[in-house]
């Protein structure tokens, strides 16, 4: 090896030796900057430079905190539930009674055939002829036709309902 290279091994060996005996020795009395972080994380008043010398767990675990306290691995218990007063419910109203709908039928006109009264009705663009005792849509039974209406039943719901005639068509 030349001069330029022990040299050079020389400062750096030195250097590294005086890093290892500054980090283990500290010159002054301040605490270890790592110990003091520690401390403002805990939010626990700074430690003295003698509590971390006689105990040096101090500054690192929480105050309360005891390392050696038993253990178990079963979970807390579960908090206790909490009392909810039953609420009661709202009462519900019996539905509206369902009535037939309304007669789908219009009056068109009317036609005497040998003493039988024909009418003729329309519902949109359908045109029926109604007799007396005839069934109209399978849901409408013709029961009556006089001169002021004809009376029908709703079949599925058994109710009477009457289509006036108007007074200038008699």
């Amino acid at each position: 090896m030349d001069k330029a290279t022990k040299r050079r091994w020389i400062i750096l060996l030195s250097l590294a030796v005086a890093t290892a005996v500054a980090s283990l020795y500290p010159t002054d009395d301040a605490p270890n900057s790592s110990l003091v972080a520690a401390n403002t994380r805990t939010s626990r008043p700074a430690a003295k430079a003698a509590d971390i010398v006689d105990n040096p767990l101090a500054a690192v675990l929480p105050g309360d905190v005891d390392p050696f306290a038993p253990r178990g691995w079963q979970a807390p218990p579960p908090p206790a539930p909490i009392q909810v007063a039953p609420v009661a419910p709202k009462p519900i109203a019996p539905p509206a009674p369902v009535g037939p709908p309304p007669l789908p039928f219009k009056f068109m006109g009317r036609m005497n055939d040998d003493g039988e009264q024909l009418l003729y009705l329309s519902r949109g663009d359908q045109t029926f002829i109604a007799r007396s005792g005839e069934t109209l849509e399978g849901a409408y039974k013709v029961l009556g036709i006089d001169a002021q209406g004809i009376e029908f039943e709703h079949l599925p719901t058994g109710e009477k309902q009457t289509l006036t005639i108007p007074a200038s068509e008699n």
